[in-house]
């Protein structure tokens, strides 16, 4: 009697660990599909190895950027620098109204 005592807590207790372990698993998947879900397209734009990096990028709200399509890398010294920035502005500003008009929507 006292070996099915022993043996039937330590189902008990199996079974409330990998019931607690599945649950947490299940919530920390939901979480990460609503951030995912809250991510938004936006117009970025850096400087790396002497370069403007004008890009749009799908960003949680925490700023933690989750994919990046680069528009533009202006040489810091071109010539023509303020006009080419304010081209790959407009045109990655346009990229992320699309791109989050299309998340809005859902897949087809």
């Amino acid at each position: 009697m006292r070996a099915f005592a022993v043996l039937l807590a330590l189902l008990v207790t199996a079974a409330v660990a990998v019931g607690t372990y599945r649950l947490a698993v299940l919530l920390l998947r939901r979480r990460e599909q609503r951030e995912r879900a809250a991510a938004r397209w936006r117009l970025r734009h850096h400087s790396a190895d002497g370069r403007t990096v004008v890009a749009v990028s799908l960003a949680l709200p925490s700023g933690e950027v989750l994919d990046e399509h680069v528009v533009d890398r202006i040489p810091d010294g071109a010539p023509e620098w303020s006009d080419r920035f304010l081209r790959a502005r407009a045109e990655a500003e346009e990229r992320a109204f699309h791109l989050n008009a299309d998340r809005l929507d859902g897949p087809t």
